[in-house]
């Protein structure tokens, strides 16, 4: 028994000190071209819009006009679902599911009230809308993918933006715009 005691606090020190690089953010979608439907692409434009007022709201560090924004939002993607987004029906049911998600995320952020917490709904928004638009293989325009490294979070905030350069809205503080990491329609 002591034996396979120390054999398994052996393998536990081995998996902890591992020096593997942390998992690429490029994890949290895969682009799938075959499956853009300009419909879809078109259909996107408005919560496009509206996430960057979502970020606007954050940035600025004001509730009212996040929660204003957030609730547009919900709004929006309330009614996609309800849209035929894709001819093979099994790819617009989980874009259907993707955007539940999204309102699902857009309804947690609503409830919060601390800014730390406000980020990383915020941050989770941006993961689930970067996801569905991968899956969706969304192609209308260049969608850049910025990571913000943030204390305590090991894999950092991430955002979404239409422009190549972008302030970091985690930190408001800095009004450096920063250069995005990485092209959606690239991964």
């Amino acid at each position: 028994m002591k034996r396979l005691f120390i054999a398994f606090i052996a393998l536990f020190l081995l998996s902890c000190n591992n020096d593997n690089p942390p998992s690429s953010n490029s994890a949290l979608w895969a682009f799938q071209p075959k499956n853009n439907e300009n419909a879809f692409d078109n259909a996107c434009q408005p919560i496009l819009l509206n996430y960057q007022e979502v970020l606007k709201g954050v940035l600025a560090k004001d509730t009212t006009y996040l929660y204003a924004a957030l609730k547009n939002l919900a709004n929006l993607t309330d009614s996609f679902p309800a849209l035929h987004a894709a001819k093979d029906s099994s790819l617009n049911n989980e874009l259907k599911q993707g955007w539940v998600n999204i309102n699902a995320e857009i309804q947690g952020l609503l409830a919060e009230t601390e800014w730390l917490e406000i980020y990383k709904s915020t941050n989770m928004i941006s993961i689930q809308l970067l996801h569905l638009l991968g899956e969706a293989g969304y192609q209308r325009q260049n969608i850049y993918v910025f990571t913000s490294a943030f204390d305590g979070q090991e894999e950092g905030f991430n955002w979404l933006n239409i422009a190549k350069t972008s302030r970091d809205p985690y930190h408001p503080d800095n009004k450096e715009l920063i250069q995005a990491q990485q092209v959606l329609q690239e991964n």
